[in-house]
């Protein structure tokens, strides 16, 4: 394999950095990838993942894995979370990668726009995703406009989360929405996941204080009913209004 002179690294005196001189195929121990850091997408072994594993184990992997190079001598999965998965139900002690270096906000930005395609995406995944790649592109773009000129007049007056807006097809609007589900309690979260509430009363309901929403999901259960949108803003008013 063609190598960067100097570019195969010893770290802890057994672990050895495989860094391509241009970006190519390589094979990688499972055992070596890791997560991506606070990755808001869900690796559950639903029906999807089943089709995944019966196409994986008849014809192998036929896309393979982005990964990123960490400090510590390992590599971080930026792109095929399930893949691995499915690998390792198979017994696979190797997968394919592609290894890029990135920068943070580039690979939290890639992380998420990889795993927008997928079928059936949760709410709750929706929502972290478009927090964390809002919170990259507004570092990126504040590093752009302190270090190149050229690009200060191209982003005056656009938001992040236009840009953000533009990529997924969604209005800037329905993007904040869904960034207001990151402010609601894990017992509502799951219950929007599970279609026991809605989306429109579920971001209704994210205004309320942490202790208020605990008092939602009683009244709920007490009832066996869930919030209509008319009632969620009137729950929402009454908060106000303390």
């Amino acid at each position: 394999m063609d190598f960067m002179k100097g570019e195969i690294n010893v770290f802890d005196g057994e672990k050895e950095m495989i860094v391509p001189k241009k970006e190519m195929v390589v094979e990688i121990s499972i055992q070596r990838l890791s997560s991506f850091e606070n990755h808001p997408f869900r690796v559950k072994d639903d029906e999807a993942m089943g089709q995944l594993t019966q196409s994986i184990e008849k014809y192998g992997i036929m896309n393979p894995l982005l990964v990123m190079p960490t400090l510590e001598g390992d590599y971080q999965i930026i792109s095929g979370h399930r893949r691995k998965y499915c690998a390792e139900k198979l017994g696979y002690s190797k997968v394919p990668v592609i290894i890029r270096y990135m920068k943070e906000e580039d690979s939290i930005i890639s992380m998420v726009d990889s795993n927008l395609h997928r079928e059936r995406i949760l709410f709750s995944e929706k929502a972290f995703a478009y927090h964390m790649k809002n919170e990259a592109m507004k570092r990126k773009n504040g590093k752009r406009r302190n270090t190149q000129a050229g690009q200060q007049e191209s982003l005056k007056g656009t938001k992040t989360i236009q840009l953000v807006g533009q990529v997924t097809g969604e209005s800037p609007r329905q993007v904040l929405r869904y960034i207001r589900l990151t402010m609601l309690i894990p017992e509502l979260l799951d219950l929007l996941d599970e279609g026991k509430i809605s989306f429109n009363p579920a971001v209704e309901l994210s205004f309320l204080s942490v202790v208020e929403q605990g008092w939602v999901v009683e009244a709920m259960d007490y009832a066996q009913s869930s919030p209509s949108v008319s009632q969620a803003r009137r729950i929402k008013a009454l908060s106000l209004e303390k």
